[in-house]
């Protein structure tokens, strides 16, 4: 760039000094003179056109008042810088209002679904525990088939007066009791349970055949 910019002002130079020379050849062959200097001039160096464009200048206000711009709101949306600000505060408020209500729906709905969750694993607590009494009464009743004790008690049972076997019952505990009647055929099992004739003896039998139903209930679910 330094080596451009000097070639340029050697060539300058060197112009200047050819110009230099022949306009001093020229006034001493007496051919240069006032006029012909003040032609050259105003032909190298002519003056400015003159300009008749007047500028004017306009000056306008940075700001506009608030008036004015209340009113270019109130005409473009009929209502007041004001009225739009407490619109706005109103749109604002009701939109949250909205939220917080819908917040309290996604709440409730946790809760159902946690204590359906909770009720779901009890229900399998309890399935799995009645699973559980059925196998091991199903595991009682085959030993019980296999146990000579219990099959020489049963014939026993099963030749004695109802009433009897009803006093002996009343000493039993209630799966010792449930284990002979689910032995026994139904018809002597029903004519000893009518032997309980007394509210204890009633309450007691009751509770018997309670616990045979829900047993029954249980191996027939799947």
């Amino acid at each position: 760039m330094k080596k451009i910019f000097n070639v340029l002002v050697l060539t300058l130079a060197i112009n200047f000094l050819a110009l230099a020379g022949g306009a001093g050849w020229l006034y001493r062959a007496g051919r240069l003179n006032r006029e012909n200097v003040h032609a050259i001039k105003e032909m190298l160096f002519p003056p400015p056109p003159p300009s008749d464009v007047k500028l004017e200048t306009t000056t306008q206000p940075a700001t506009q008042p608030a008036a004015r711009l209340e009113e270019l709101l109130a005409r473009h949306t009929g209502r007041t810088a004001s009225e739009q600000i407490e619109f706005i505060r109103h749109t604002f408020d009701a939109q949250m209002v909205q939220l917080d209500r819908r917040q309290r729906e996604l709440d409730d709905l946790q809760r159902q679904v946690d204590l359906a969750r909770e009720q779901m694993a009890r229900d399998r607590s309890q399935l799995e525990q009645e699973r559980q009494k059925l196998q091991n009464r199903e595991q009682e009743a085959a030993r019980l088939q296999t146990d000579q004790g219990f099959q020489d008690s049963l014939l026993l049972y099963q030749s004695m007066p109802a009433k009897q076997v009803k006093t002996i019952f009343m000493t039993l505990p209630d799966d010792v009791v449930i284990s002979y009647l689910q032995a026994m055929p139904p018809r002597l099992a029903s004519r000893i349970c009518k032997e309980f004739k007394s509210p204890e003896e009633i309450g007691r039998i009751q509770s018997v055949l309670e616990k045979m139903r829900q047993a029954q209930a249980s191996s027939k679910e799947p």
